[in-house]
């Protein structure tokens, strides 16, 4: 079985993206005569009926464009996409891919379509929209491939998310492992990062927003942008990865110890004695990020591996035992901070 799913990671990054992805380049979203080329794509469809929403970028005193294209498999909604009449929908530089929170079970479609096409990449960003629809996320006056565009710039940062590829959920998915899928929602300025979507056994198994999203992106090895509980104190975090001990007792899988390190710099108030109210703070996020895991039965952010790394002699006990285990395992989490000047 696991020789079988080696093959099909493979398989599956020997393709390349196709109508969902990006070219080599930079990819850009920008309108030459007859053809729209989108960078931005969204996903919503149930029983057999799919939706397909693009949207080009709207530059200087042109409006963003919007088209959206229906049909009961990918290709034919692709196929519905591409032809608006006079106009040509050019969907080869896609960056971002948004799926519908009411649409998990479209993800293993969607991306075993876009790996059997040729010639393209596979490093299109994979979100999750948080809300009933897509539509209203689509509409000119939202812009929302600008908008994600300028998340694209924070994120470059790592300031609480980090993006999750097409490739990366495809090897995750052949692998059988659960996702933690970057979610966005709507507000008065338009698209912003909310926090994660647990993805696993094709459906939403939960949701980390807040410090248990902040948590999650520490224990993923992620930078993040920290604002302190006391005043308005903030620093930025990188995370320098954390040790994970199991614990067994009598060849029983009974708890986890994570020993984590942070290196830190100060943006706005934090100085050395502060600390040890910092190592607390994102102590607690992370078991936040745990405890939510744990409700939905899902390792989004592979602790097992980490477990397994450290304790090789253990690798096969751990493995075996990880699934069934996982939702009820007591947890310790040391964090140690270091302060510097700068990355």
């Amino acid at each position: 079985m696991r020789k079988m799913r080696r093959m099909l990671v493979v398989l599956l990054l020997g393709c390349l993206l196709g109508c969902l992805s990006g070219c080599a380049g930079t990819p850009q979203s920008r309108e030459s005569g007859s053809n729209a080329v989108v960078s931005l794509l969204g996903a919503e469809g149930a029983g057999g009926k799919l939706t397909l929403y693009a949207a080009t970028e709207g530059r200087g005193d042109e409006d963003a464009q919007m088209f959206h294209g229906q049909g009961a498999t990918p290709a034919a909604a692709v196929e519905a996409l591409i032809d608006q009449g006079r106009q040509v929908v050019n969907s080869a530089h896609v960056e971002h891919l948004l799926l519908g929170e009411d649409s998990p079970t479209l993800l293993p479609e969607l991306l075993s379509y876009a790996f059997q096409q040729p010639e393209q990449s596979t490093e299109t960003q994979l979100w999750v929209v948080r809300g009933k629809g897509l539509k209203e996320t689509f509409t000119p006056a939202a812009d929302p491939a600008q908008r994600m565009n300028v998340l694209k710039a924070a994120g470059q940062d790592r300031q609480g998310f980090e993006p999750l590829t097409l490739r990366e959920a495809a090897a995750a998915l052949a692998e059988g492992r659960a996702l933690l899928i970057p979610a966005l929602a709507s507000g008065e300025e338009g698209l912003y990062f909310w926090g994660y979507a647990l993805y696993g056994g094709g459906r939403f198994t939960g949701w980390l927003t807040g410090n248990a999203a902040l948590g999650a992106a520490l224990l993923q090895g992620q930078r993040i942008h920290w604002t302190a509980s006391a005043g308005d104190q903030a620093v930025l975090l990188q995370s320098r990865g954390c040790r994970v001990a199991p614990v067994l007792e009598e060849g029983k899988l009974t708890g986890l110890v994570l020993r984590c390190q942070l290196e830190g710099v100060a943006a706005g108030g934090w100085e050395a004695a502060d600390t040890q109210q910092l190592e607390q703070e994102t102590a607690q996020a992370m078991k936040e990020a745990l405890r939510c895991m744990q409700f939905a039965g899902s390792d989004g952010a592979g602790i097992d591996r980490q477990a397994t790394l450290r304790r090789p002699a253990q690798w096969t006990t751990v493995h075996q035992q990880w699934e069934a285990a996982f939702p009820g395992l007591k947890y310790q989490v040391e964090v140690g901070v270091t302060m510097a000047e700068r990355y």
